[in-house]
């Protein structure tokens, strides 16, 4: 069995990352000036597992990311941290969504009945939508205007799950709460960000060193969003353990769905 989990950033991957044995492979984007494109990759027994981190937001797809897709996985997992816009959803909690809907055109993207099924099975909170935002909602009160349109908010999942079903590759869409709808984040990470999607520190610690008084709220922040991180990979090989177990009767490869032994 093949899996392809995605993630926004490394800090989202690392404790999962830490779990198995996973190697870090690498490609030349064109050309050495253009950078480079880098996935992971591990085996367990039969089990085979791709990982991509795709930054956060949506840069468009990379050569990388279609061949992965394009070898035909068993299962594709848009994964991640996000922030909740139902008062019910807590920090560190595993929410799986029905849908992805992206606010930059009002498309939308499901995410596989019969693998949401089984999520919920596995102890996530199933919710109708995840709103895919074109940048990182950082206000309480943008999270609350929001609230009426969906349920959680994040940076990629309509675009993973679309480009998963333009290949025919069973996907769904799970994230683990990082911050709460009535909570501001500490800071605005939009502006930390480099041109790959990935945190960039030296910005990080330029906002912290000019608001230091933010430092207190950052670390409270930082060990919540470690413990999202850590329960995510908690699910992730509970869920991908029980796919496994299920596989064969479930014929995850078709779009034709059997109901739930």
């Amino acid at each position: 069995m093949r899996v392809l989990v995605t993630f926004a950033v490394e800090a989202e991957f690392a404790p999962w990352r830490r779990r198995h044995a996973f190697r870090r492979k690498e490609s030349v984007r064109g050309s050495r000036r253009a950078g480079s494109d880098v996935w992971y990759s591990s085996r367990i027994d039969d089990l085979k597992l791709d990982v991509y981190l795709t930054g956060v937001g949506w840069k468009g797809p990379t050569a990388v990311f279609s061949a992965l897709l394009k070898e035909k996985p068993d299962l594709c997992i848009s994964s991640g941290l996000a922030g909740g816009l139902r008062p019910e959803l807590k920090s560190g909690e595993i929410v799986v969504a029905r849908e992805a809907l992206s606010l930059d055109g009002g498309k939308k993207s499901r995410s596989r009945p019969l693998l949401v099924e089984l999520a919920e099975e596995t102890g996530a909170t199933p919710v109708n939508f995840f709103l895919t935002n074109t940048q990182i909602v950082c206000r309480a009160q943008a999270k609350q205007s929001l609230a009426g349109l969906g349920d959680v908010v994040e940076m990629e999942s309509f675009h993973v799950l679309s480009r998963a079903r333009e290949q025919h590759v069973p996907a769904l869409a799970i994230r683990a709460i990082s911050d709460t709808v009535g909570e501001d984040l500490p800071l605005d990470f939009g502006r930390s960000m480099g041109g790959d999607g990935q945190i960039s520190y030296g910005k990080l610690l330029l906002q912290v060193g000019r608001r230091p008084h933010k430092i207190p709220a950052m670390m409270r922040f930082g060990k919540r969003s470690e413990k999202a991180a850590q329960n995510l990979a908690d699910f992730l090989d509970k869920y991908i353990a029980a796919v496994r177990h299920r596989f064969l009767d479930w014929g995850l490869g078709t779009e034709e769905e059997v109901p739930a032994r």
